[in-house]
Parts: structure tokens; C-alpha cells; sequence
């Protein structure tokens, strides 16, 4: 019998991974997630009775959004996953509920049946699910992310999930877990895109920082919870800023979820440290105050869509000594986006001028076209199917491929099926 790929999501698209693997009336579900256009978009079915089981490759949303709609079911198959990602993972799906208002088509009986049904595995580790025989390891991208590598009647397909081939301050970089591979699926977020020498992003970020804060201003660090905002902390650390620092939102819970496991970080003492020196914001009292003096702010959401950040953003962009740092993905039609592009911040009464100066700065926890190339040569796949990624960067970045090197490229259409 034939083994066979299902893309169910992120073909051609950022956002709602999953892939179905099938082999002798079996298959494994390889990530569920959901999409934010201007609605919640939600992956294809997956067909339930054949289904033997899920690997998540990271507790982002845009990978596990969209799994309680398959535990809300009466069939719940086991699920796998490191214990860094399921206390994330239910983290954010608890947040991803409140957030929506009942707007999802599940409750959270839905988010705890999936954790029921787990099966914490460590973070580098093989194990066999049926026919499967799976590999899992680091990938370099938030705590806890793996590239998955999957074995099936003498196929070997290789998932990056989102990687990193890049060290940062709070990671080392994706590791390269098998080789000589009959596909690897890999995403593509950042094709056509080289990123800037980090180190140099880095102190560029530190001088805008105390430029600042030397100023008499306030800088406002808008950042992800998960990875983020405890990398921006351990930049901090590094470069020994002796301001304030408060840390708010989701990432305080974040936070208090990666302290518990050392053995998942590059530097554990220096993320430690640098939580120790940050003052965590408890209640509005508190946030209130904070702007009183020259201070850096740490604070979901990444871009502006909501948390604690926008309690802070209308002070900070009235007044020109103060800064906003973008350190994230800034999608379109997002406040973030408006007030990078046109120095603008729209509330549900008004359009307002921001004074404030406004950076963004390249730390991405996404690996870049060359660290893409890099891997694939290092892999040495047959076939590479790129999915999470915009169509036209992934067209362009193919055809270097193609002409540098004799691996087939597809480019991943949610829907189809490709037999490896």
C-alpha cells in the first residue's frame, strides 16, 4: 500500500497547519490549527475513524487552534506532545476561548478532553504509533517546538513545523533530526527574505532602548507572550539595562510555565536572571504607576490587537520621548501595522497621531530563505513540499532551488493529497 500526504491547512497560506499522513487505512494528523484573516478560518476535516493519532509540533494557535473541535467528538484519539507544550498549549486554547465570546464551535470540554487523551513525551525522543515509527527534536523556534520526522513502509517524511536554524538568546537553533529523506515538508514564512545579522538587530534594538529611556521616555515592547517576550527579557539581561523593566499579560504565565523546565533552554540562568530583575505588573493600580519614570514595558499583544499593551499605548503615543519597539510579525489590518505604516491608532471613537517613535526590529523566532536552503542541503530530501508561506515568495525562492539543486519542488495546495 501506498503512503500518502492530505494537506488539510496552510497550503499556500500562513496559519491553520495540519497535515494527514495515511498508510494501510491508518493515518496521523501532524498539527490542527486555525487562521486569522478577518475571520477565524479552520483547517478541512479529518477523516476520525482512520485517524490513530496527533503529534503537535508547537503550542502555537495558528498549529493547535483548531484541535477541540476533534475533541468535542465522541472518537478521541491519543495526542503527543512534550510537557512544555501542553501547559502552553492549554494556556493559550483557554485564552483562545475567552477571547472569541462564544464565537468558537467548541466549549471548553472540548480543551480538556485533549489533555485526557495525551501522552507527554520527552523533548527528544523516539517512539511508534502503529505502523509509524516517529522521531522527535528541537526546532528552535518557541520553547518546546519540534521538527517531527515520521518513518512508514521504508518512507521517511521530515515536518519542521515553524524552525529556527538560528541561535538566539533563548534557543539554540533547529537541529537536523534525519537526513537523506523521501520528502520534507517545510515551512516557508520568510522566502525571499534574508534576515539582518541578529547581533547587529540586537544592538540596534539596546541603543533605541536607552536612547529613550535616556530621554525621559518610556518604551513600549508590544510582543508575544510565548518566546517573545522572554527572549526580549534575556536581550535585556545581556546587555545589562539597569532601568526598570515590568513585564504584563499572558507572558507573567508564560513565563512561570518555561521557568519550571531548564533543560529546554540555551541559557537557563540568564532567563532565569532576567526574570528575577523584571517587576511583574499584577493589577491596574500597579500599571497606573508605571509610567511615572523612565521604564521598558513588556507586553502582549504582539500587535495591538488587545492585552495589557493597550492600557498603555494611548499615554505612550501622545508624548514624543516615548518609544514603541515592534519586535514581531506585523500582520495587515492590524493596529500594530497602522501605527508602524502611518503613525496612526484607531480606537472604536477616533484616529489618533502618534508622537511617539516607532521601530520595528527583525527578531524573528521564523528561519530566513538562506537558513530555509541551508537545512534543505543539509536534509538532502527528494522531494520538498512548501506550505506556511506566502505563494508568491515560495514561487520564487522554488525556482533558485530548482536551479541550484536536484530536489522536486511542490508547492503545497490545501486539499490535495501527493503520494511520497
Amino acid at each position: 500500500m501506498a503512503v500518502f500526504i492530505k494537506l488539510l491547512g496552510g497550503g499556500g497560506e500562513i496559519g491553520r497547519n495540519a497535515i494527514e499522513i495515511n498508510y494501510n487505512n491508518n493515518s496521523i494528523l501532524l498539527d490542527y490549527g486555525v487562521i486569522f484573516n478577518s475571520e477565524i478560518g479552520f483547517p478541512l476535516n479529518v477523516n476520525l475513524k482512520k485517524l490513530i493519532g496527533i503529534i503537535i509540533s508547537h503550542a502555537h494557535l495558528d498549529h493547535i487552534g483548531a484541535l477541540p473541535l476533534i475533541y468535542s467528538s465522541s472518537i478521541n484519539p491519543k495526542i503527543y506532545f512534550n510537557s512544555m507544550t501542553s501547559e502552553l498549549m492549554n494556556l493559550l486554547l483557554l485564552d483562545f476561548l475567552k477571547v472569541s465570546k462564544g464565537n468558537l464551535q467548541f466549549d471548553e470540554t472540548g480543551i480538556l478532553k485533549i489533555f485526557e487523551k495525551s501522552s507527554n513525551v520527552p523533548f527528544k525522543y523516539d517512539f511508534i504509533i502503529n505502523d509509524f515509527s516517529i522521531k522527535v527534536g528541537n526546532a528552535g523556534h518557541i520553547p518546546g517546538s519540534w521538527i517531527i520526522s515520521v518513518e512508514v513502509k521504508n518512507k521517511k517524511i521530515l515536518y519542521t513545523g515553524d524552525f529556527n536554524v538560528y541561535d538566539t538568546k533563548l534557543l539554540n537553533g533547529a537541529e537536523v533530526i534525519e537526513r537523506n529523506v523521501d520528502l520534507l515538508i517545510c515551512e516557508s514564512t520568510y522566502a525571499c527574505v534574508n534576515h539582518i545579522d541578529r547581533q547587529k538587530v540586537e544592538k540596534l534594538f539596546i541603543e533605541k532602548v536607552l536612547e529613550t529611556l535616556e530621554n525621559k521616555g518610556n518604551v513600549l515592547i508590544p510582543s508575544f507572550a510565548v518566546g517573545r517576550s522572554q527572549e526580549i527579557l534575556c536581550i535585556l539581561q545581556k546587555y545589562n539595562i539597569k532601568y526598570p523593566i515590568f513585564l504584563d499579560g499572558m507572558a507573567r504565565k508564560a513565563s512561570s510555565i518555561m521557568l519550571k523546565y531548564p533543560e529546554y533552554f540555551k541559557d537557563y540562568n540568564l532567563l532565569k536572571s532576567s526574570h528575577d530583575l523584571a517587576i511583574w505588573v499584577n493589577n491596574e493600580r500597579e500599571r497606573k504607576r508605571i509610567l511615572d519614570e523612565p521604564s521598558i514595558i513588556i507586553s502582549p499583544a504582539g500587535m495591538l490587537k488587545g492585552g495589557p499593551a493597550l492600557n498603555y499605548i494611548k499615554k505612550i503615543i501622545s508624548d514624543s520621548r516615548n518609544s514603541i519597539l515592534f519586535v514581531g510579525y506585523l500582520a495587515e489590518n492590524t493596529p500594530g501595522r497602522e501605527i508602524l505604516e502611518s503613525h496612526t491608532f484607531t480606537t472604536e471613537t477616533s484616529k489618533e497621531k502618534v508622537k511617539a517613535n516607532v521601530y520595528w526590529f527583525g527578531l524573528s523566532s521564523h528561519t530566513d530563505m538562506k537558513g530555509i536552503i541551508d537545512y534543505i542541503k543539509e536534509v538532502n530530501p527528494q522531494k520538498v513540499m512548501f506550505i506556511h508561506g506566502e505563494v508568491e515568495r515560495i514561487i520564487e525562492m522554488s525556482k533558485l532551488i530548482k536551479n541550484n539543486y536536484s530536489i522536486d519542488i511542490i508547492l503545497g495546495k490545501t486539499g490535495e493529497s501527493i503520494e511520497v
